[in-house]
């Protein structure tokens, strides 16, 4: 028989039992020098009538050398896009204040600043019409752009309707149709837009500017920058 005496505590650390704190900081993946420990711990466990064969030694240590070569490549990777993303963000943030030209059918009118757009042809045109309608789908105005070339192609709208008189500051819907081996096609078009700020990180992790009255669209998606 035997008596505890009340007064006194029973902790972990008095019966080498490990506590929850232990458990945390110990380590949740091996090291090479683990991975040594083991196996030299496994060598001098082994039965001695059926010692570890030299292939089954070598396996192992190639196996785990296969697995840490690829952590390393992984590490590396990860490293070099963050070292990308970095990069790219510098270059985003010198493009703030400046134009870029970005996919787009929608322009916006500030009620004095024209606005200009392209037209990109993959191969030319011929009677090519700009169509700029406001945000009800009416027509305000008609311009003729003639024959275009194949490649980028340039337009203006100085921002008035067909009877010359400036129009409220708003978004346009800009469309722009050729002929093209006879048929009417609708042509792909762009608007310029000034990068009032840049995001970091948006839903896909990428960079994103912010345009004055477009809103945001990725870095990926601008074509073309002006000063």
């Amino acid at each position: 028989m035997f008596s505890v005496d009340s007064s006194s505590s029973i902790t972990a650390d008095s019966i080498g039992a490990s506590t929850d704190a232990d458990l945390d900081s110990r380590k949740t993946e091996l090291d090479q020098t683990d991975f040594f420990a083991l196996l030299t711990t496994q060598l001098a466990q082994q039965d001695p009538f059926k010692p570890m064969d030299n292939t089954e030694f070598v396996s192992q240590m190639a196996e785990f050398s296969s697995l840490e070569s690829l952590q390393a490549m992984q590490d590396s990777f990860s490293a070099l896009a963050s070292s990308m993303t970095s990069n790219q963000a510098l270059q985003a943030s010198a493009l703030v204040g400046r134009t870029v030209l970005v996919p787009s059918n929608v322009a916006s009118f500030d009620g004095g600043t024209e606005v200009q757009g392209m037209a990109a042809l993959s191969s030319a045109a011929t009677d090519c019409v700009l169509r700029i309608e406001d945000e009800n789908g009416q027509l305000i105005r008609t311009i003729e752009l003639g024959d275009l070339q194949q490649g980028p192609n340039e337009f203006v709208w100085d921002g008035t309707d067909e009877n010359g008189n400036v129009v409220a500051a708003g978004f346009y819907q800009m469309s722009v149709t050729g002929d093209v081996y006879g048929t009417e096609t609708s042509l792909p078009t762009g608007v310029y837009a000034r990068v009032d700020s840049v995001n970091l990180g948006g839903t896909n992790g990428g960079i994103y500017l912010n345009l004055d009255g477009l809103g945001s669209v990725s870095l990926d998606d601008v074509s073309q920058i002006k000063g």
